[in-house]
């Protein structure tokens, strides 16, 4: 059930959101050049890499305040999908960021968005916390 309300919740950013997050700038200056944009979907032991090596990584965990008692990556900020979404929370354009949720779903799907409209270094955690709890790494409750 949770992989279907991934799948459905991605399939809805995708149409939805497309324009949504397009940067204040882009839309001002309509000739301006987008930068160049990094966006990679990394293993949890690849993640786990950048949270130690990655200086001002921002950990943002896209579930919802319900799906926290799965557990959590330590560091981690909850913006909720539905509040970015709403607009009434936004990840900052110019810093390194890793997205979360359950399996990985609305989170690749939120940073692939992001990645085409002015986000310029945009990591997904493959599998999300499933996977990463799979991988043995640590976890807060």
């Amino acid at each position: 059930m949770k992989r279907i309300l991934a799948l459905a919740t991605s399939v809805f950013l995708f149409i939805f959101l497309g324009s949504q997050l397009v940067p204040a700038a882009q839309s001002q200056f309509p000739g301006l050049e987008q930068q160049h944009s990094l966006f990679k979907t990394v293993s949890p032991q690849e993640a786990q890499n950048l949270i130690e090596s990655r200086k001002g990584i921002l950990l943002i965990d896209v579930r919802g305040q319900d799906e926290l008692s799965e557990g959590y990556i330590a560091g981690s900020t909850l913006m909720p999908l539905w509040s970015i979404i709403k607009g009434t929370e936004r990840p900052p354009q110019n810093k390194p960021i890793l997205l979360i949720c359950a399996v990985g779903g609305r989170s690749l799907a939120l940073g692939q968005l992001m990645s085409k409209n002015g986000w310029n270094e945009v990591y997904n955690l493959k599998g999300g916390i499933s996977a990463w709890k799979d991988a043995k790494l640590p976890l807060k409750y």
